[in-house]
């Protein structure tokens, strides 16, 4: 058996070039990734050091901390990554760090290889990192402005918007969780993703973006959890307007609207989306109904709300323009008891009011989730009955009461008869 120390320096890379990889495809997103820790291994043996400071690969990705030598650290990882482009990190503050020495760093950075960075990453801005941002980013694609500390929402709390201002003509995904992103002589970026968490829904940038992305935009995810969320396209004031109007986001797959009140569903109507497969709604539900356009590519839909009292009917306004519907979560998040149990099934058993009885609502429904409330075991023999053979996969959980075990029991005891037939025509997860 060849020893360790004996594997040829080739070999070596290999391995340590595979470990790194299987370290990035697990992180989702720049904030949250690990594979800095490989740097571990620079301290094994001096030709560890040696083998893994020639491997370009593996300092493409550069973390931007908060001491003193951070730009020097920095600087390091970047000429390392030799020819690759670059994926830049600033850490999150502590209560004992300041944003000065990560600023200069960062700024540092971005001054000397610009033309390299492919993706940023910030939970926080300052003097020094919007200073570093205003320059041209010719490679960037992903930019991400998340807060994670307390110490990070301080400081995005306290600076002017429009600070942070991108000059990144081929930016592709953009994530903001707070404040607001201007875009150098009003060039806005033909986006392919979206997330704003902090969107009011009139926000000048935010339609400049819509406006030239309305060819390229597949995912858009809005929210604003602590206001209204009302998308009105709104223009700017005393100058010449580069803001396109945006009628249609003719290639959007994917809808994600993540709290807010929007009384008159505007955020389903402020542009055609014909493409739209996957909506997914977290909102406080409108009384208001409004005409709606037929979204006839909608595959998936999920709801979730705290206010449910008359979800029932949301439900039996939204789902006829969804005709094609094959998956459908509907979520109670309100955490009351399990006095209104059974009440999220209520318009999927309930035929369309036409003379002839008509045809079900979203009759092409394959799987139905109800979860956080629970859901009377005869109603689901009644959904399942008057589904079948489309319906092929139910998902439920118990309610409050769920993990309980007298709950449980009583249960299986009093429907496992029930349970048995649901189980032969079905795929049933959450009963026992």
């Amino acid at each position: 058996m060849t020893h360790i120390h004996d594997l040829p320096p080739e070999l070596f890379s290999v391995i340590f070039s595979a470990i790194h990889d299987d370290i990035e495809k697990g992180a989702t997103e720049l904030l949250t990734r690990k594979a800095y820790e490989l740097l571990d291994l620079l301290l094994v043996c001096r030709r560890w050091n040696h083998i893994i400071s020639q491997i370009s690969s593996l300092w493409t990705t550069v973390y931007v901390a908060h001491d003193l030598g951070a730009s020097k650290r920095a600087q390091t990882y970047a000429e390392r990554a030799g020819y690759h482009e670059i994926d830049v990190v600033v850490t999150s503050m502590t209560k004992s760090t300041s944003p000065v020495n990560c600023g200069v760093a960062f700024q540092e950075l971005l001054h000397k290889h610009s033309s390299r960075v492919r993706s940023i990453a910030i939970p926080f801005s300052s003097f020094h990192i919007c200073q570093a941002l205003f320059t041209l980013l010719p490679n960037l694609v992903s930019f991400a402005y998340i807060p994670i500390s307390p110490e990070d929402e301080r400081l995005s709390a306290i600076s002017r918007p429009g600070d942070v201002n991108l000059d990144a003509p081929n930016l592709h995904t953009l994530v903001l969780h707070c404040d607001m992103v201007c875009f150098d002589r009003d060039v806005w970026p033909s986006l392919r993703s979206l997330e704003y968490l902090c969107c009011s829904g009139n926000e000048e940038w935010l339609w400049g973006i819509l406006g030239a992305s309305q060819n390229t935009l597949q995912t858009l995810i809005l929210g604003h959890p602590s206001g209204d969320l009302v998308m009105q396209q709104v223009y700017p004031f005393n100058r010449a307007t580069k803001t396109q109007t945006c009628t249609s986001l003719s290639n959007l797959t994917s809808l994600h609207i993540l709290g807010g009140y929007d009384p008159d569903w505007t955020t389903l109507q402020f542009a055609d989306m014909p493409a739209l497969t996957s909506l997914c709604v977290e909102l406080e539900l409108s009384h208001e109904e409004t005409l709606l356009p037929i979204f006839e590519a909608l595959q998936s839909f999920s709801l979730s709300t705290s206010t449910t009292h008359d979800i029932q009917l949301t439900l039996a306004y939204l789902l006829p323009v969804m005709p094609n519907l094959t998956s459908l979560t509907l979520t109670d998040r309100s955490g009351t008891d399990d006095s209104r149990e059974g009440h999220l099934i209520g318009p999927l058993l309930t035929e369309a009011q036409e003379p002839s009885g008509g045809p079900l609502l979203c009759r092409n429904l394959e799987v139905v989730n109800l979860l956080g409330i629970s859901t009377p075991t005869a109603k689901l023999k009644e959904l399942v009955e008057l589904r079948q053979p489309v319906l092929r996969k139910v998902g439920v959980d118990g309610g409050r009461w769920a993990g309980d075990s007298w709950f449980i029991e009583e249960n299986r005891s009093q429907d496992q008869d029930l349970l048995d037939w649901l189980n032969e025509r079905v795929e049933i997860t959450g009963l026992k």
